[in-house]
């Protein structure tokens, strides 16, 4: 019997190649429910995704546009969704340690309607597209400091600019879109940096009403954006869209980046099989790949000698007994930092008796035939002394009633 979540199983079918870092990771954000919005790693061939972290937003608003930061953090730009009425908010995100700080951008941002957000290398801050408050033709460009929000310098409005809704940077270029221009190009390369921004044409695709956040993944070159139901990734091949798969699970999404993220984990929430069964508990690294893996045992760390596994995404429990069970946790590590695993209690089924997955009849009429021979050295007692379920070397009324009491529960629940 396994004792593995929905999630975790999903998680487990999927390939190392469907949500391969390919050098940095494409994180998307959902929409948000409530105040609660998620970040999950994505794979826009294929569609698959696996849940990174979750963090809490004002009231209202939406995380529109992620970026990654150089020191393996993320920033986010908090919306207000259909409305420039309200200054964004801006948000860093420390996913090792999963605090978040909200703060207003810096003047004269913090009274004005900001959209586009993206680090850019070649500036070593934040570029941000705004506008005045009423406005939705975000024509005018600011550098920010990614430390703090403050303002580092701004332009006036851009000569042949009426809106820059997105940026997508990597080490060699600053892209600006405006997918549902009038005209063409409606995406811009920088050819001139800050203070004085001069552009050029990058590419002149077909108009588009809507779309959300872009990224380049630096390693492939791929331009990325989230098509305008939130349902997939759109990548930009000259003056083509070629669309991404359609994310499973139904998700969504609206921010995006692309980097170099920290390790996090997910866990199965408990794990158990019937005395002398074998199984496994399993953690599965997300963020940017490879990872090691370090497995503990109520706080101790288990001893790869001994089992090799705890060096793996999955430690074996072989012929489980009393002493496998406790609370155990995973300690993931990649380049980018370690996390440790939320805890996994493992119990004994007890009333599995003959190990076949389920609690019934069969399980009570086995225990009761090795509990009447009540000698573990009979030659007629089964095999390891199956009855004798806290291991004192006797089976007796404690072992009875261990089994009444798992018996009762007719389920292998923790």
């Amino acid at each position: 019997m396994r004792f593995v979540s929905r999630t975790l199983t999903a998680v487990l079918m999927l390939s190392g190649a469907a949500v391969s870092a390919r050098a940095q990771t494409l994180i998307a954000a959902s929409p948000t429910s409530g105040t609660n919005v998620d970040l999950f790693v994505v794979d826009p061939t294929s569609g698959s995704h696996l849940p990174y972290m979750s963090v809490t937003v004002p009231a209202g608003r939406e995380m529109r546009f992620l970026t990654a930061l150089p020191d393996n953090t993320l920033a986010a730009s908090l919306y207000v969704d259909g409305s420039a009425t309200t200054p964004s908010l801006y948000m860093k995100i420390n996913p090792t340690t999963g605090a978040t700080v909200t703060m207003p951008y810096g003047a004269p941002l913090d009274a004005m309607y900001a959209e586009g957000m993206e680090y850019s290398p070649r500036h070593n801050a934040l570029l941000v597209s705004f506008a005045s408050l009423g406005s939705f033709g975000t024509n005018r460009l600011a550098l920010v400091n990614p430390a703090n929000g403050a303002v580092l310098s701004t332009t006036g409005a851009l000569a042949g600019i009426s809106d820059l809704d997105h940026i997508a940077s990597s080490a060699t270029q600053d892209l600006f879109f405006d997918l549902n221009a009038a005209s063409n190009p409606r995406v811009k390369t920088l050819t001139a940096l800050m203070p004085t921004p001069a552009f050029g044409a990058f590419a002149s695709p077909p108009s588009k009403s809507a779309s959300y956040d872009a990224a380049i993944n630096p390693s492939t070159g791929d331009v990325w954006f989230v098509d305008g139901d939130g349902a997939r990734l759109v990548r930009l091949v000259g003056n083509t869209y070629v669309n991404g798969a359609i994310f499973t699970e139904g998700a969504k999404a609206r921010g995006l980046a692309c980097g170099f993220l920290p390790a996090r984990a997910l866990a199965q929430q408990f794990a158990g099989i019937c005395p002398g069964g074998s199984t496994t508990i399993n953690v599965y690294g997300v963020g940017t790949d490879p990872f090691t893996y370090k497995w503990y045992k109520d706080g101790d760390e288990i001893d790869t000698g001994s089992n090799p596994t705890a060096a793996t995404f999955s430690l074996l429990i072989a012929n489980a007994g009393a002493q496998d069970e406790g609370e155990y946790h995973c300690v993931v590590t990649n380049a980018y930092g370690n996390f440790t695993s939320s805890t996994i209690p493992f119990a004994l089924c007890r009333s599995d008796f003959n190990c076949d997955g389920v609690t019934d009849d069969a399980d009570f009429s086995g225990f009761v035939f090795a509990y009447n021979i009540l000698d573990c050295a009979d030659p007629a007692m089964p095999a390891g002394c199956p009855a004798d379920l806290n291991l004192d070397g006797a089976v007796d009324d404690a072992d009875f009633t261990l089994f009444v009491q798992a018996y009762n529960r007719l389920l292998c629940s923790f």
